[in-house]
């Protein structure tokens, strides 16, 4: 097979205006990391799946994908905030379950709460 590339090809992603690069720099972070997130902790996973259940999720939904804010990073790539939707699903969930728990009957005397 013929290698068609020419020596100055620069559209393999090793060269920058400056030259080819060299990714021996201790601060040298690749692309892929900047784009990965913590995972949610458990609390906000439950209360997500809880809120999910209810028959009207999509209300829910709507509202946290609301939320999600994007923000530019210090050096230009889009940072995503999930702070405030993930405290409103905890309030949410909470409140929700207060609700319905002052609306069931008690186990004990058959009253309502």
């Amino acid at each position: 097979m013929k290698n068609i590339a020419r020596d100055d090809d620069r559209s393999d992603g090793h060269y920058t205006a400056i030259g080819p690069t060299r990714n021996d720099g201790a601060d040298y972070q690749p692309a892929r990391t900047r784009l990965e997130r913590a995972a949610p902790s458990p609390e906000v996973v439950a209360a997500a799946e809880y809120l999910l259940t209810q028959p009207d999720a999509y209300l829910y939904r709507r509202r946290y994908l609301d939320l999600i804010a994007q923000t530019p990073g210090p050096d230009g790539t889009s940072i995503t905030d999930y702070s405030a939707a993930e405290r409103y699903l905890l309030v949410t969930a909470t409140a929700h379950r207060r609700t319905n728990r002052e609306g069931l009957p008690s186990p004990v005397t058959g009253a309502r709460g």
